[in-house]
């Protein structure tokens, strides 16, 4: 009879290891940016802490630069779907709508970790020129669809984009906040600061 090969590929494991995909390794590396910052996440202690060996790892990437790329990828693209989603809900007002863009970053309903690992990759930003670039992309796709939200609710374009700026220094500066409240609080603290932008006179610049 012929022995058949023990399988190589990239989920063979050990006895009671967890088979990793590499979405799973993005999402550990992405939680652990997001807890300890850029220089936490190497690959020896992530592997660790997802309780792999560092051999897992390599089936699905070259370096560590080339994880830190993917969770640069990940980072935008889910900001992407986000700013889709929210733009493409049906029904909702560009009043609702950034509301909603609001409370899924920074109010009752954001993720923590994501919350934080924007956090994160901000400060990675100043000393890393990929990290820059993503930040600066994400900024940018962000402000035309808060810019467009507010010429939907008949501000001029010079308001819209004065308070598109706003809005996006309320989104940083929130999650930069450390408050002892609960979610439902910070959900109603930050609707007051959007109406505050919204309910002004339209032809205010």
């Amino acid at each position: 009879m012929t022995n058949e090969a023990p399988s190589t590929g990239p989920n063979r494991v050990g006895p009671g290891r967890p088979r990793l995909n590499r979405d799973a390794w993005i999402a550990g590396a992405l939680a652990l940016l997001a807890e300890r910052g850029v220089n936490a996440v190497k690959v020896e202690p992530l592997a660790r802490r997802l309780g792999v060996t560092k051999g897992s790892f390599y089936w699905h990437f070259k370096d560590r630069p080339a994880l830190l790329a993917a969770i640069l990828a990940r980072w935008e693209e889910r900001q992407t779907d986000l700013l889709i989603r929210i733009a493409d809900h049906p029904g909702a007002s560009p009043a609702e709508r950034l509301r909603m863009l609001l409370e899924m970053t920074v109010g009752g309903f954001a993720d923590r970790e994501f919350r934080n690992a924007e956090i994160a990759i901000r400060n990675w930003s100043r000393n890393d020129p990929d990290a820059r670039m993503a930040v600066r992309a994400v900024d940018a796709r962000r402000s035309v669809y808060i810019e467009n939200f507010f010429i939907a609710l008949g501000f001029t374009e010079a308001a819209a984009r004065t308070r598109a700026g706003l809005f996006q220094g309320l989104l940083l500066g929130e999650a930069l906040l450390v408050r002892d409240e609960t979610g439902e609080d910070r959900t109603a603290r930050v609707g007051r600061s959007l109406n505050l932008l919204v309910g002004r006179h339209r032809g205010d610049g």
